[in-house]
């Protein structure tokens, strides 16, 4: 019998004895024969003992999907992709006061609880990890943690000082220092004093999730001021107190400015664009193939395709984020977790939040997410301050909508798109309905009839359930009258057609740049690649002539998959796909 049959066994019957597994897998061999089979699937990360002896149980690795602990993942047995070699570098950089932007759920709070076991010296945590070998003098210092994600939902200003008052109680508490009733501010200051003073140590800051109370009233401007005030009070004592500080570190979602906010942190060392600290949140591609090698192997059973298959799925669906000009790739920490514990793929990080900022950014700013994604700007662009903002690229930029994904150095500009196929699918799930005017349900229902249809072959049914789709799509609310021109006509159905096939359930990307000019679609379904060109007032036959005239498809060579050239002509009058032509390229 395989190992592979038992870690099945395991999965399927956590908590089971040599005995029990024994019996349930119907293993022929020897009681010595089990006992070095479960050893080997132990050595290669695929199960977990728990007890020793007869009492012992096998469990499969656990995944700590949701948590945000470091000393609960390390004392539970909790797979912990190792980024102790970066902490350590972060805490001993030299920069006093450090700041980090990264997406929600990207791992910031353990990242936090990491650097807060560092800082108190709980060296028995990091046994066998990478900064065991550099650090040598573990040093216990008082950590002050501020986590203002609880104050995310406070309303007006009384219910923000009460959370930021809970906040500085619980550090008072932990230090075991009395309670200071004053403004926030004023007791963070005290706080720091008196743990200085009690533990003859300098003070640890570390400050999760800082902008959660601002965000909520970013379009609200007479609360946003009132809350920016309160928060910058807060923080106001950092500066001063920097002789008896030894590292402050603040984590949040965006950016807002060290004028508006940290007005004294005029050090505050941003590494958000550092290459050297682009994978401290997220998973790398090394990462992945290291840590969740074996598990991908019981997914891919469970999915019932290959390995690559496997492998190649959860890439498109959660990898292709950058946060630094060389472009690493990093993974979706949460979703990758959350594929593993639940052993399925699906919308795990998108549907964990819903977006209504962004939307919001996009109606207040007139953006259409077709005009942001595959935008080339500068840094200044999509880094600036939240407060000072002019368009919705630096929200749906730092809050992990859009990504680098790639670096100009000639120009010092970067491109921006939108991730992978979790949030590209989430985004139009939400976008959809709005656009057409339309339910949910509604919208769904198109995408399973064309999904269906081009499963089954039959690219003239998938067409013509487009067609009506279309069809039943209202004007814009600017009305037909404002579509009065040949270009904006062209723009608003190329944004319609963006939206539309970027809905759809199939792996499709839009505006692809290849060395003769830019296809409008690619469209992946097994081994089959659809290249899509679409027109206005125009011919289908053009379309399809311009995917041949291009080479459009020499880039699939030798790939071995089918390649199917799709013109599509749009018509102005009828706001739907009037003709199409399609053919296998050679």
């Amino acid at each position: 019998m395989e190992v592979e049959n038992i870690v099945d066994y395991i999965w399927n019957n956590p908590y089971s004895s040599r005995e029990e597994i024994q019996r349930g897998t119907g293993f022929p061999g020897s009681a010595s024969s089990l006992k070095r089979l479960l050893a080997e699937a132990l050595n290669a990360g695929e199960i977990v003992a728990e007890g020793r002896g007869r009492a012992t149980r096998y469990v499969p690795i656990k995944y700590p999907a949701g948590i945000q602990t470091f000393e609960k993942i390390r004392n539970e047995a909790y797979l912990y992709v190792d980024k102790t070699d970066l902490v350590y570098s972060l805490a001993n950089s030299g920069s006093s006061y450090v700041f980090l932007s990264r997406p929600r759920r990207f791992g910031k709070s353990l990242l936090i609880s990491t650097l807060m076991a560092y800082f108190e010296g709980k060296s028995e945590l990091f046994k066998g990890l990478a900064i065991e070998k550099r650090e040598k003098s573990w040093t216990n210092y008082p950590v002050v943690r501020l986590d203002l994600s609880t104050a995310g939902d406070a309303l007006d200003k009384d219910q923000l000082y009460l959370k930021l008052g809970n906040i500085l109680e619980e550090n008072e508490e932990r230090l075991d220092l009395s309670r200071n009733e004053t403004l926030p501010g004023e007791r963070l200051s005290s706080l720091i004093r008196r743990a200085h003073e009690k533990f003859n140590q300098k003070v640890v800051i570390l400050i999760d999730e800082y902008d959660a109370p601002l965000l909520g009233a970013i379009f609200d401007e007479e609360i946003s001021a009132v809350f920016k005030a309160i928060v910058k009070e807060l923080f106001s004592p950092l500066k001063k107190l920097e002789p008896i500080l030894q590292f402050v570190f603040l984590t949040g979602i965006t950016k807002f400015s060290q004028m508006s906010i940290f007005s004294t942190l005029n050090n505050l060392n941003d590494i958000s664009l550092d290459d050297k600290y682009a994978a401290l949140c997220g998973f790398t591609e090394t990462e992945m193939n290291d840590s969740f090698g074996p598990s991908l192997k019981i997914l891919s059973n469970k999915l019932g395709v290959s390995l690559e298959d496997a492998s190649v799925q959860i890439k498109r669906k959660y990898d292709g984020y950058h946060f630094g000009p060389a472009c690493v790739d990093v993974y979706n920490p949460f979703s990758v977790l959350k594929v593993f514990s639940k052993m399925q793929i699906s919308d795990f990080w998108f549907a964990s939040g819903t977006p209504t900022l962004l939307f919001e950014s996009l109606r207040r700013f007139h953006t259409h997410l077709y005009d942001i994604d595959g935008v080339e700007v500068s840094a200044s662009v999509f880094n600036q301050p939240t407060e000072s903002i002019t368009s919705a690229i630096p929200l749906f930029y730092q809050s992990g909508y859009l990504t680098l994904k790639s670096y100009s150095p000639d120009t010092d500009t970067y491109v921006l798109a939108i991730p992978n196929a979790e949030v590209r699918s989430g985004l139009m799930d939400n976008l959809l309905p709005s656009v057409a005017g339309q339910s949910a349900v509604e919208t769904q229902n198109v995408a399973i009839r064309f999904k269906r249809a081009l499963m089954d072959n039959n690219l003239d049914q998938a067409l013509n359930v487009l067609k009506g789709f279309f069809a039943s799509i209202p004007y814009p609310e600017f009305g037909k009258d404002a579509l009065d021109t040949f270009e904006k006509k062209e723009a608003y159905f190329k944004r319609l057609f963006y939206v539309v096939f970027s809905f759809m359930n199939v792996q499709i990307y839009t505006e692809i740049m290849n060395s003769e000019g830019r296809m409008d679609a690619l469209m992946y379904l097994g081994d089959t690649v659809y290249i899509i060109e679409a027109k206005l007032d125009s011919s289908a036959d053009e379309a399809l002539a311009q995917i041949q005239q291009k080479g459009y498809a020499v880039r699939f060579a030798g790939t071995g998959k089918t390649v199917i050239g799709l013109g599509l002509n749009f018509s102005s009058k009828t706001r739907t796909i009037e003709a199409w032509k399609y053919h296998t390229m050679e």
